[in-house]
């Protein structure tokens, strides 16, 4: 009897994995053929219209940005929790991530497996009924059993997103807490991005910045003020987004995180 329950969990071991292998085969089949595709004239257009980012790149960058998303958009899972998921989403999504990372072209999140898409914002138990409490989260990095989960409300994506200058971007923003996170520690300092050396002068500035902040000496949103985490995702909202106004107002926090994210997005506008 033991033996014949021994011979039933090895085959059901067997067979489980038999449909692991032949999932991960068929999925990295399907992202192969997403990414050796030619890049679509419509998604092209839907780029052109709503990423001021990619609109302004030289047009040898607007290659590889395409490269990125075509790359982001076969590798990770999109989907939407009442509510449709368009190409536009996905591309808006795909945008959101490889602004940042851009001149980190290797880099692709390994610590994301899935966007999830909302219809509105949310609470902090990802509710958004009528059983929901305060509804008021735009966009969160998911932890313990939602790991390797961000949801965002694509209302908010969407806005973000409409080829005009803003200081804020609930995408990016996002993002920005993933790369943070990279290290192990949600703390304001990416050290996938960082050099050692760097880390107190920019720790540094973060404290100068924010006594302006709470003294109404600067235009920085005062949720910035939160901790060091959001403090960082704020101000790259703003880098990424306004970059040229942000080097006007604020020129020593654009040198530094011009150094952090290597690139200057105010020469493309």
């Amino acid at each position: 009897m033991i033996q014949i329950i021994t011979i039933l969990s090895i085959l059901i071991f067997l067979l489980i994995l038999l449909l692991f292998i032949k999932h991960f085969v068929k999925r990295k089949i399907r992202e192969k053929e997403i990414i050796n595709q030619p890049f679509p004239d419509t998604w092209r257009e839907i780029l052109n219209k709503r990423v001021r980012y990619y609109r302004n790149l030289p047009d040898d960058r607007k290659k590889e940005f395409e490269d990125r998303v075509k790359r982001f958009i076969a590798e990770k899972s999109i989907s939407g929790v009442d509510t449709e998921v368009t190409d536009e989403d996905k591309l808006l999504v795909a945008a959101s991530a490889i602004i940042p990372l851009f001149n980190f072209p290797y880099y692709n999140y390994p610590n994301v497996q899935e966007i999830l898409l909302y219809p509105g914002s949310f609470d902090s138990k990802f509710q958004t009924g009528d059983k929901a409490g305060q509804k008021n989260i735009l966009g969160m990095v998911g932890n313990g059993y939602m790991n390797g989960v961000v949801v965002l409300s694509k209302p908010d994506l969407k806005a973000a997103f409409d080829g005009t200058r803003h200081t804020n971007n609930v995408g990016i923003h996002e993002f920005i807490h993933l790369i943070d996170k990279a290290d192990g520690a949600v703390d304001g300092v990416p050290e996938i991005l960082f050099k050692h050396s760097y880390v107190l002068p920019w720790l540094k500035e973060v404290r100068k910045e924010m006594k302006k902040i709470k003294e109404g000496h600067s235009d920085i949103n005062v949720y910035a003020l939160t901790n060091d985490a959001e403090f960082l995702a704020v101000v790259s909202e703003y880098f990424f987004d306004n970059p040229e106004k942000l080097k006007k107002r604020h020129p020593e926090l654009y040198k530094f995180l011009s150094n952090i994210f290597r690139q200057e997005p105010d020469k493309y506008v």
